[in-house]
Order: structure tokens, then C-alpha cells, then sequence
């Protein structure tokens, strides 16, 4: 088997459908925790064992990694002290685990290591295992199957992904990633254990996204007998692309996001191709099962109906209209819907942390009005990108994100006082804006544009145009009213304001 080829073969198929593998490829490393922070050392490493990290081959490797490579890079020492993704980091970068660190975050977070919150803790453990199990398992077998049709189908596109759950096989491909980490982590008990099975049973999620209906126990012998005489070969792809790995932490993961780890699937994807073609050759046990045929041949898309399971068509009460034309009205009642919302958001996420109820924004009125004017500008300015998703969710981070800053800004300066204050949040920018709300910003704006306004908009056309329109009226007469009072007499108090720091000012 010829590495060198197979490199060649995917940066072609990489490159011809960038885009589409960069959204996928992302997406997917944002679900199941592949984008981290973690310094050099622990990246080498990282690098080489699954999500469910075990303490011992952990400190084997690590020990060894550490005197070979002493690198203190600026970020070793970070230590972010607010909010949930700081939270988060911490704890993951100290247990050196995603789904126990994601679990302490929780208790810390939420409930402050108090003991009677414990059956709450408990739902939310349960609560990731099930996100666990049906939703990232499900898109790591996947993201297999986009990048195995996308060698010989250039128009492959991200939809692909949901195939298990669209021949409705969600079970039983999880059931096959789970026994995968459940073996793992029981041979992660011994010395080198881990090391072989990991790459033994590394065809597993492309074994099930070529057949989603193969039995787990059958996609755990195929993968053995496929990686027979072949692990040694893939650790060494593994180690060719160690250099890669370590050049990315200097470019902040841009490096892995942007080229690496679509690269690294296309290079699996093509090896899975190779393999598949000197096993059937071989003509042992049960080769039959893996027949999708069609994945071989050229054509510009995949011939879903030829596929070996019925794909279930889309739902309608899942469409939206979503490059709907929107009358002024309707803007205005949508600016007041989300303005609402984010005040029962705001007032509920406080009374969740602080036991209180109190009134969150500058103005007096049921409404926090930056939530409003952020997706309403989304609406008008990116309708030109609807039918990009992914630079949808990037422009929603920008643009509500410079609706933030600029807005914390002329509150500090004007007002002496901050209505939101993210000091010691992850990666914050003078305390005004965080990666944390950022990611927030770009999951609602996506919610906002594509689902919640047309739905919204729906129901507002079922309104009479005359009283629709005086509706609107006495909404913002009221609202200019509570705007003029609230410029002389903002909303301040506990729990609302506090204090500038003139360093940020």
C-alpha cells in the first residue's frame, strides 16, 4: 500500500470540494471535542488516544513526550476563571478527559459542588450520555460516509452526514462506535493494549457508513481482519502527520480547521477504499457485507436511490421559507419577539444562577433591545448568504458580536456602569465580548434565520394587515417612551450593573 498515493489522492478529492469539507469536518470536531487548547506535550499525545482518555497509557506516554519534547509555549499557563467554556477548559485540560471534564464542569458550574443537587448532576451525566450515544456517535460514522462518497462524487454536499438517521439505522450504528470505546477502554487497562485495538478497530465508522445495517460484533471482526498486518502502517501515517499537529498550535488550530483535519479524513477515507479492495480480493468471511459498490464509481453525486437502505425523505413540518422576503411589519414584530425573548432568557438564566428574579438591560420595559436589533440585522444583512450556512454562522459571530462590543463600549463611556461583564470568561475581549457568547451569537442567528423568523412570520401573517399595523404602533410608542426614560434613568441595581474598570474604558 502506497501512503504516498493515497496523500496525493486526497488532497485532489480535498481541494475539489473544500468548502463542503471544511463545514463538515468542523461541525463535527466542535460535537465531539476534537478543538482544544491543550499545550504541546499533552496535544502529542492527545493526538493518539480516543475521547474516553484512560490515566494510564495517559502518564506512560505523557512522561516520555515531555522529556523528549520541553517546549513552554505562552499559553501553557492560561487559566481563564469565568463562564462555562472557561470552566470547561480547565477541567479538561486537568483530567485530560472531554466527558469527565465536561461532567465536573457541569457540578462546578451549575451547581457548585453541592451535594443536593446531586440527582441533578446525575440527569445531566445521563443527559450527555444520551447526547453522547445518539448524536456524536452518530455524526462520527457520518462524517465517514461524506468523506468516503465525496472521493468520487465532487458534489457531495454536508446532508450526507445524517445518512444513519435518515435509513433510520441512528441505534445501531451507535451501538457499533459504542462497543468500539467500550473495548477500547477496557484494553486501555493494560499496557499496551489500547495502542493495538485502537488502530485494530480503527475501520469501524467506515465500515458502518458504507452499511449502516452491519451488526457492531461483524464491524468489529471485519475491521480486524482488515487491519491485519496494517496497524503498523497507519501508525506511521499517524506519526507522518505529527509535525502538522504541532505546527497548528502556533496558528491557534486555524491550521486544523482550515487544511489538517479535512486532510487527515480524506487520507482515512482513501485508505478505507484500498483496504476494502485487497480484502474482497481475499474473498474471506463476510466481505459481502461491505457493498456499496457505487462509492467506487465516478459521478458528480452519490446515487442515493441506489443505496442498499431507503433513505426517508424530508419532512415537511421540518421546512422553512427561509429566503422569504420580510415586510416592515413583520421586522418589527420580530425585533420586539426576540427583544422579549432575550429578556425572559437573561432574567431566567439569572434566577437559575442567583436564586433572583430582576429586570436585565438598560431599559425598564419586558424587552432587552440588543438582542432585537442583533437578529433583525441578521435578517436584513446576510440575506444575500442564506444559502450558505456556515458563513451565515461566522457572519452572525461578527456582526452580533460588533453589536456587543460597541454597545458595552458606549454604555462604559456614557454611562459609567456595565450591564455585562465577561473578565475571566474564555478568550474575552476587554471584557465586552467572549468566544463563549460569539458561539451563542452563531447558534441563534442560525436558529433565528433559518427556522424561528419564518415560523414567526408565519403566524404574523394570520394577523389583519390593520391591526398588525397598529399593533406595531403602540409597540414602539411605547418603546420610544421607555427609551427616553430609561437615557435619563437607565435600569441599575444588584444584579444589573456594576462598576466601570477604566482599564477597559
Amino acid at each position: 500500500m502506497n501512503w504516498n498515493e493515497i496523500k496525493k489522492k486526497a488532497k485532489k478529492n480535498f481541494k475539489k470540494n473544500y468548502l463542503q469539507c471544511i463545514v463538515v469536518s468542523f461541525f463535527v470536531a466542535i460535537l465531539i471535542g476534537n478543538i482544544n487548547f491543550t499545550p504541546i506535550s499533552e496535544k502529542a499525545i492527545n493526538y493518539f488516544q480516543s475521547s474516553l482518555n484512560l490515566s494510564l497509557n495517559y502518564n506512560i506516554t505523557t512522561e516520555f513526550i515531555e522529556k523528549t519534547i520541553n517546549i513552554d509555549l505562552p499559553f501553557n499557563n492560561y487559566k481563564p476563571t469565568r463562564g462555562f467554556l472557561a470552566t470547561l477548559f480547565n477541567n479538561i485540560t486537568a483530567s485530560k478527559s472531554f466527558v469527565f471534564g465536561f461532567l465536573n464542569s457541569l457540578n462546578q458550574f451549575l451547581f457548585h459542588n453541592h451535594l443536593v443537587e446531586g440527582s441533578l448532576i446525575l440527569s445531566g451525566a445521563f443527559l450527555s450520555f444520551i447526547m453522547w450515544f445518539f448524536i456524536h456517535n452518530v455524526f462520527v460514522v457520518g462524517e465517514k460516509r461524506f468523506f468516503l462518497e465525496n472521493i468520487n462524487h465532487p458534489k457531495t454536499t454536508f446532508n450526507r452526514t445524517l445518512l444513519p438517521y435518515k435509513v433510520k439505522r441512528t441505534r445501531n450504528v451507535s451501538l457499533g462506535i459504542f462497543r468500539k470505546s467500550l473495548y477500547e477502554l477496557l484494553y486501555a487497562f493494560t499496557i499496551i493494549g489500547w495502542f493495538i485495538k485502537h488502530y485494530a478497530y480503527a475501520m469501524i465508522p467506515f465500515i458502518l457508513a458504507e452499511n449502516p445495517d452491519i451488526k457492531p460484533k461483524e464491524a468489529m471482526s471485519l475491521s480486524e481482519n482488515m487491519m491485519n498486518g496494517k496497524k503498523l502502517a497507519l501508525f506511521k501515517f499517524d506519526l507522518s502527520l505529527l509535525g502538522w499537529f504541532i505546527l497548528d498550535l502556533f496558528t491557534f488550530h486555524l491550521l486544523y480547521i482550515f487544511f489538517l483535519n479535512s486532510y487527515k479524513q480524506s487520507c482515512m477515507a482513501n485508505f478505507y477504499l484500498e483496504l476494502k479492495k485487497e480484502y474482497q480480493n481475499n474473498k474471506e468471511l463476510n466481505y459481502k457485507l461491505l457493498n456499496d459498490d457505487y462509492l467506487t464509481i465516478p459521478s458528480p453525486k452519490y446515487p442515493q436511490d441506489k443505496f442498499s437502505l431507503k433513505e426517508a425523505t424530508s419532512r415537511k413540518w421540518l421546512t422553512t421559507n427561509y429566503k422569504k422576503k420580510y415586510s416592515l411589519t413583520s421586522l418589527i414584530l420580530l425585533f420586539f419577539s426576540a427583544s422579549i425573548i432575550g429578556c425572559l432568557w437573561e432574567s431566567g438564566f439569572h434566577l437559575f444562577q442567583y436564586g433572583s428574579i430582576v429586570k436585565r438591560g438598560t431599559m425598564h420595559g419586558p424587552w432587552l433591545p440588543i438582542y432585537g436589533w442583533g437578529l433583525v440585522s441578521l435578517l436584513v444583512i446576510l440575506k444575500k448568504y442564506r444559502d450558505k450556512p456556515f458563513l451565515t454562522f461566522i457572519l452572525s459571530m461578527v456582526i452580533c458580536g460588533l453589536i456587543e462590543y460597541f454597545t458595552g463600549w458606549y454604555l462604559e463611556t456614557f454611562k459609567q456602569a456595565r450591564w455585562w461583564d465577561y473578565d475571566g470568561y474564555f478568550l474575552n475581549l476587554q471584557g465586552r465580548i467572549c468566544l463563549e457568547g460569539l458561539i451563542a451569537f452563531g447558534i441563534g442567528g442560525i436558529a433565528f434565520i433559518y427556522f424561528i423568523a419564518p415560523l414567526l412570520d408565519n403566524l404574523y401573517t394570520k394577523i389583519k394587515p390593520k391591526l398588525k399595523i397598529i399593533i406595531c404602533i403602540v409597540l414602539c410608542l411605547c418603546y420610544l417612551t421607555d427609551f427616553i426614560y430609561s437615557s435619563i434613568n437607565p435600569n441599575i441595581g444588584s444584579g444589573v450593573t456594576t462598576e466601570v474598570n477604566n482599564n477597559h474604558v
